[in-house]
């Protein structure tokens, strides 16, 4: 518990989380600007033994395993006990089963920190570590609720958790109680604009300087893309998107844009459903998703029109699932009747969107489903109340590992062989995921695929998450697995 209690005393010198990181943002920018040392401004964070989990405060040093550098001890002791028997991944085997892995998964650091340090805003810490919300405080966008697109349940608590989840992730119920009123500091209901009658203009929700926006809703024709088949090259990296959006890579964009981008990623290139070229004017190409799991994306609902302007005639419809789609749906439902949210329902989209005729006239519909807080079987009908069988099936940082109401959403999607993508933070992650499939879809009496791609995803929200224990490259959306597709 000594990580925890250095951990807990903290956060009484940092109530004003956000408030802190923005000014130390700018004090980043100012000496930058100023061609002044800013050795002293690091925003990496605390290291912490991966086998007892002390926080290793300076002048003690860390060590690193030699071989795999992935992860983080306080002593050789510490070590030893991690190597033979197994600590942070006991339930998974032991640092010497492991360590071959981590080597080949480090290998990637060197493609991620460049997907990061293309930008001007991409700064690694010392310890490798990208810190996004000191990105963030560079714009002036790091905030909880009213930031517009940015608008996140953030600080330390990143996803929704409740009272036996706080229990469960510290182990211990005082810890619990001493965390609840801190983690409430920081609360935000995902999709709390949607509360609202209409949807953020680009400038209020973006709230960066007009020539940093990837506008929806274009002022004139030069903010305007040209019809991506007419670009000459594909959509397929950062730098190719910023160029055909006309955008600097100032703009901190990709940082939101992440998402809608992973979801054309996963559509176009893991699951080959579509390409930009497949529609024309006279035959426009149908495409229905469902995306299982959405939570942070309830905050800029509108940044998934890019995939309208990125597949020109095509009539797009995501379906949106998940336990933080379901709490949006009841509170509107309940007491905002006439909110966006409120009025939504499985014939009225909660986003609707077409694309300029002079880029291809391309339309979006996003539903949510607020009567569960689960995706089921039922969903794969032709009966289902969204206008049939989906054409695909999505997650975004799916967490396939962590959950286990993943386990039915696996063997439906292979027993009706319905093609099925994710991104997840790890490669080491889906790999642990890819081997337990075989056995999962066999309990079904069902056929397993040959093979579960893994790959690389170019449009991973740049930069290195924080993860005191560990530095195996772990990026949001940073790897993009196939776990269900129709054999050629």
């Amino acid at each position: 518990m000594a990580g925890i209690d250095a951990f807990l005393r903290g956060m009484s010198h940092n109530m004003d989380y956000f408030g802190s990181l923005t000014t130390g943002a700018k004090s980043l920018t100012e000496a930058e600007k100023s061609g002044r040392s800013t050795e002293h401004l690091d925003f990496g964070v605390a290291a912490m033994c991966a086998s007892c989990n002390q926080t290793i405060i300076p002048p003690k040093k860390l060590l690193r395993c030699a071989a795999c550098k992935a992860v983080i001890y306080c002593s050789k002791e510490c070590s030893e006990r991690d190597w033979n028997v197994g600590t942070a991944l006991k339930k998974l085997g032991t640092h010497k089963e492991f360590c071959p892995i981590n080597k080949s998964h480090m290998a990637r650091h060197g493609e991620t920190q460049a997907i990061l340090t293309q930008f001007p805003w991409g700064r690694l810490e010392t310890d490798g570590t990208f810190n996004d919300y000191v990105a963030r405080g560079r714009f002036g966008v790091l905030g909880g609720s009213d930031y517009g697109f940015w608008s996140h349940r953030g600080g330390l608590m990143p996803h929704n958790f409740g009272t036996e989840e706080l229990k469960t992730l510290v182990e211990n119920e005082t810890y619990a109680k001493i965390l609840t009123p801190f983690f409430a500091t920081f609360d935000h209901l995902d999709g709390k604009d949607l509360l609202k009658e209409d949807h953020l203009s680009d400038v209020d929700g973006w709230k960066l300087e007009t020539r940093l926006i990837p506008y929806r809703q274009f002022p004139s024709a030069s903010k305007r893309p040209q019809i991506v088949t007419e670009f000459h090259r594909r959509i397929s990296n950062w730098e190719s998107w910023y160029e055909w959006r006309g955008l600097s890579k100032e703009s901190p964009a990709a940082l939101l844009m992440s998402f809608p981008l992973s979801a054309y990623w996963l559509v176009t290139h893991c699951l080959q459903l579509t390409r930009a070229s497949a529609g024309r004017p006279e035959k426009r190409v149908p495409l229905h998703l469902h995306v299982i799991g959405a939570e942070v994306e309830l905050n800029y609902l509108p940044l998934f029109s890019e995939l309208a302007l990125l597949l020109p005639y095509h009539d797009i419809k995501l379906v949106l699932f998940g336990p933080s789609v379901e709490k949006l749906v009841a509170i509107a439902k309940n007491a905002h009747r006439l909110s966006l949210a409120g009025k939504s329902s499985s014939s009225t989209p909660v986003f609707a969107y077409e694309a300029p005729k002079e880029c291809g006239s391309g339309r979006i519909e996003i539903y949510l489903h607020g009567a569960s807080s689960l995706w089921g079987p039922e969903m794969l009908s032709a009966a289902n109340e969204y206008g049939g069988r989906p054409d695909g099936v999505i997650a975004l940082n799916a967490g396939l590992g962590a959950h286990r109401t993943w386990v039915p959403v696996i063997q439906s999607i292979h027993r009706a062989v319905m093609p099925f993508a994710i991104t997840e933070y790890t490669e080491h992650s889906c790999g642990i995921q890819r081997a337990t499939f075989p056995q999962i879809v066999r309990q079904i009496n069902a056929q397993p695929m040959k093979e579960y791609p893994i790959e690389l995803n170019p449009f991973q929200r740049p930069g290195q998450r924080g993860v005191p224990c560990f530095r195996l490259p772990n990026i949001v959306n940073g790897f993009t697995m196939v776990v269900c597709r129709p054999e050629p």
